[in-house]
């Protein structure tokens, strides 16, 4: 199913939504749709509770490289990222802490604690 995106400019969020097996040709996908609507610069929720990550250690070393040539050429805003499984947790985190010089992107199990960790960072 991949990644649908929706966003509100007025308010500079992204709200995107996972669902399925997820691929790094979704992910570049899903930040090429942002880089042309512009919404890099936005606070972003995705819900990926119903998806799946087929992703190898080499598609997140791409991740984490893309993003990184992305934060070099503009902003990146806050990313918060709901999680169902103790795998997505642990993808997101380890994206996390390999990007955390470039953006800022987090797991988060409830929607409550991703709403207020975005409230808190701002676009």
């Amino acid at each position: 199913m991949g990644i649908t995106a929706t966003y509100d400019h007025r308010h500079r969020r992204v709200m995107a939504v996972a669902e399925g097996p997820v691929t790094l040709e979704q992910i570049r996908d899903h930040l090429e749709e942002e880089r042309q609507e512009p919404g890099l610069g936005y606070s972003e929720l995705i819900d990926a509770r119903a998806s799946d990550p087929d992703l190898s250690p080499a598609d997140v070393r791409v991740i984490v490289a893309l993003l990184r040539w992305l934060g070099e050429r503009t902003r990146l805003g806050p990313t918060a990222v709901l999680v169902s499984t103790d795998f997505q947790y642990g993808i997101t985190r380890m994206v996390e802490m390999m990007v955390e010089d470039v953006c800022l992107i987090k797991p988060f199990r409830t929607g409550a604690d991703a709403e207020r960790w975005l409230a808190e960072v701002g676009p």
